[in-house]
């Protein structure tokens, strides 16, 4: 079945995996952010009384919700549009009763019950001392905005920000009461606000006018616009000489105007991408179900037999790139090893020498036949790189090939590259990968970035029907991929042996009874293990002591010998040498209600957070 061959296709998941994660990641960074802020205001409580002067008295209380450890809190409070700020105190409504805090000129990290007045671009921080970890506290803050509310020719005006995108602190609740000067106004007062539009504004008695918002994120502007008889701050200083009244009557029903047309709009543009989104949806479910069964492995049971006999023959290099091992430091020495069994190299130990605390050897490889048609081009190519480019043309070191790793690095790079694009291809021309459904695949995995797209429109505008073509067009992805990476019959075939044969060396590398070394030839079981990273405690079930003795081989040493050179945990001197030699490249491929959005030109804003 197609879903078999799904789940051991390692790289093509690997990818896969790679992007959901980052999908995941984008949708739920805000989530996230939000979820483990390490200091939050569950309540921020305000009230405020105009007064007769146009001056606006504030008493905050503001609950702080501390996870870690802080040495305090601070309150940016932005003196835009006011004459500054006077009479300022704190107090923390302590478990024990009231505790003011003194005002001083200077403090320090663990200092408490202290407050510094920092005053910089227009705007004041009050930076309160209190060390806080695990747990919640409440502070007041009060103090005196000068010369806020403004007196018209025909109206009074409060236009104020309590709350500056300047805050980057989360509150749960926020909450403000705004007093009037006299309880006469009866129909005379309009009132307005600006926010999130979940937010709500009221006049719960004559002269009070309540703000409420739940769930206030970062970088949120909280405004109220308050109209009065001006007769109410008679002793204003803050005059100005002009008619604004039915201005800005009209400015505030354009904004309400365009903030309607705009949710009309986003409903519209959320059904209509709401409704493409589950046309889309169902268009990849039926897409994904075709090409299932249309590509479905059809299950055998003399091939499944098949697949414990030993693979055809092919080179440690395509075998690890079908498996999915990738191509790493094992396959270059698996490769070097392969070429010295089949008689194109040997390779002769040297002087050791110290590398970073390391004790390394220098190891001479020796080309000892010309490469001829019996190999692959990636085995040509690796012979050429080796030998002749950072070699002499008959040897090669591995400080050699170190050397030229440092100083000709790019050119290094684009061999290195070249070898592991041959191998795709030498894979590819023998017949591996089905070319017939290349085209499907990539036409699959260009339809994952649009569904994306629109399914991420749909939810923008409030719309749920997004949320089922995000998991489609995830499908079409993972489809896509195995579509573009798929196996022909002959090469899944041998993919299940190549299977089957590191399940069989994984059972010997445990000492498993069961297994024996003598299912698979010598020259298979021991380089294609080290190509997948089998490579320890294979030799003692073959008995291979004699790989000690130079007389053991034709040519003294022989591949068998450094195989065991390289398995040996007390004596990786070849691994070591390698590995160092070729570096880091081998790496595995109104009159009350809501809120309207806007404005921001009233006076004041800032914000709140810990230090």
């Amino acid at each position: 079945m197609l879903y078999r061959e799904v789940l051991e296709i390692k790289k093509p998941f690997r990818i896969i995996s790679c992007i959901f994660i980052i999908l995941i990641t984008i949708i739920g960074s805000s989530i996230i952010s939000c979820g483990e802020q390490s200091l939050s205001i569950t309540n921020w409580k305000i009230e405020s009384n105009i007064l007769e002067s146009g001056d606006l008295g504030i008493t905050e209380d503001i609950t702080f919700n501390f996870k870690r450890k802080y040495n305090g809190v601070f309150r940016e409070i932005i003196l835009d549009g006011t004459s500054g700020i006077e009479g300022i105190k704190v107090i923390e409504n302590d478990k024990n009763g009231i505790l003011e805090y003194n005002k001083v000129d200077g403090a320090k990290k663990g200092d408490s019950n202290v407050f510094l007045i920092n005053e910089k671009n227009n705007s004041v921080t009050l930076q309160i001392f209190s060390p806080s970890e695990n747990e919640k506290k409440t502070f007041r803050i009060m103090y005196t905005m000068k010369n806020v509310a403004k007196k018209y020719n025909d109206t009074g005006e409060l236009f104020y920000k309590f709350l500056g995108e300047q805050n980057d602190t989360p509150i749960d609740s926020f909450f403000v009461n705004i007093v009037l000067p006299r309880k006469d106004a009866g129909n005379r007062v309009r009132m307005f606000a600006h926010g999130p539009l979940n937010g709500e504004i009221h006049k719960i008695t004559d002269d009070t006018i309540n703000l409420r918002v739940q769930d206030v994120p970062k970088s949120t502007l909280i405004e109220a616009r308050i109209l009065f008889p001006r007769e109410f701050i008679p002793i204003s200083q803050n005059i100005v000489n002009r008619d604004a009244y039915s201005d800005i009557i009209n400015e505030e029903t354009e904004l309400q105007e365009k903030i309607q047309k705009g949710l009309v709009k986003k409903e519209a543009t959320g059904m209509l991408f709401g409704n493409i989104a589950i046309i889309l949806s169902a268009v990849e479910i039926l897409t994904f179900i075709f090409f299932l069964f249309k590509y479905r492995r059809l299950k055998d049971i003399h091939e499944e037999l098949r697949h414990s006999e030993v693979p055809d023959d092919n080179t440690p290099a395509i075998a690890g790139y079908i498996i999915g091992t990738g191509i790493n430091g094992n396959t270059i020495i698996a490769t070097m090893l392969d070429l010295y069994r089949k008689g194109y190299i040997k390779i002769d130990g040297g002087e050791e020498f110290k590398k970073r605390r390391k004790i390394l050897r220098d190891f001479t490889i020796t080309k000892t036949r010309e490469e001829d048609d019996n190999l692959l081009n990636h085995e040509k190519h690796f012979m050429g790189w080796l030998i002749d480019v950072m070699g002499n043309g008959t040897t090669v070191t591995t400080e050699d090939i170190k050397n030229y790793r440092e100083k000709k690095s790019s050119v290094f790079t684009r061999y290195y590259n070249k070898w592991t694009q041959l191998i795709k291809e030498d894979a590819n021309n023998k017949g591996y990968f089905d070319r017939s459904t290349r085209k499907y695949g990539l036409l699959l995995i260009i339809l994952f970035p649009i569904g994306l797209i629109l399914s991420i429109i749909s939810l923008i505008n409030e719309n749920i029907l997004g949320l089922p073509l995000i998991f489609t067009s995830m499908l079409m992805l993972f489809q896509g991929v195995v579509l573009l990476t798929r196996k022909s019959d002959y090469g899944y075939h041998q993919y299940k042996k190549w299977v089957e044969f590191r399940k069989h060396m994984k059972r010997i590398k445990k000492d498993d009874p069961g297994y024996s070394m003598d299912k698979y030839p010598k020259g298979i079981s021991l380089i294609y293990g080290l190509a997948f990273g089998i490579d320890n405690n294979i030799l003692n079930e073959l008995g291979v002591e004699v790989a000690h003795r130079e007389d053991a081989f034709a040519y003294g040493h022989g591949w068998l010998y450094w195989y065991f050179i390289f398995n040996s945990s007390s004596s990786n001197a070849f691994s070591n040498s390698i590995n160092n030699s070729f570096g880091g490249t081998t790496s595995s491929v109104g009159m009350g209600g809501g809120f309207t959005g806007g404005g921001g030109g009233g006076a004041g804003g800032g914000g709140a957070g810990g230090f």
